[in-house]
């Protein structure tokens, strides 16, 4: 009677007439023998899996002990990427060849400008979006707004005595020179 030990089989082998209470015994414990051959796990057997744990959950914790290096994450790549375009914007703001764009349209001329190699120079780039989006740039040459003038222009000199205007109304007036 091949099995397991358990409360069926062992009721089983008890209520069968055919056996003597010795051969019931005898079943019995060859049972209770193959139930403990199927699930026993030895003293050694325990010990080794104990150890093989513990040597797995040592070399885990140390693994998550050693600092990361925080330079090879790829946050911080992107970061520095971020960082690095940055730099190259700013400088760029700064040339010679941006001086004509406005500050509020900076950001969007520069993203339109092709940096591939073998893309033309910057300064006909900026000369083809300048004729395109003339309102991105700043004009050559402001004229200087016509102001309304009150009064007399203030060019020229003051009147001395016997020249220009006293002269003038002196010589109207009849009036003999001092000297």
């Amino acid at each position: 009677m091949a099995g397991i030990f358990t409360r069926p089989n062992v009721n089983a082998i008890i209520e069968n007439a055919e056996l003597t209470p010795q051969q019931k015994t005898d079943e019995l414990m060859s049972l209770w023998g193959r139930g403990i051959d199927d699930g026993f796990v030895t003293r050694k057997a325990a010990e080794s899996a104990q150890n093989a744990a513990i040597e797995a959950a040592k070399q885990e914790w140390e693994k998550a002990q050693q600092k990361p290096d925080i330079k090879e994450s790829e946050e911080y790549k992107a970061l520095q990427s971020d960082f690095d375009n940055y730099k190259v914007r700013e400088t760029a703001r700064r040339s010679e060849d941006f001086k004509d764009v406005k500050p509020k349209f900076f950001d969007t001329v520069y993203d339109h400008i092709d940096r591939a190699e073998g893309a033309k120079p910057i300064s006909e780039q900026l000369a083809g979006l300048k004729t395109d989006y003339e309102e991105w740039f700043t004009p050559a040459e402001t004229p200087t707004p016509k102001q309304p003038q009150f009064g007399a222009s203030t060019s020229g000199t003051m009147p001395k005595g016997g020249e220009g205007a006293v002269a003038a109304m002196a010589k109207v007036w009849g009036i003999p020179n001092k000297k």
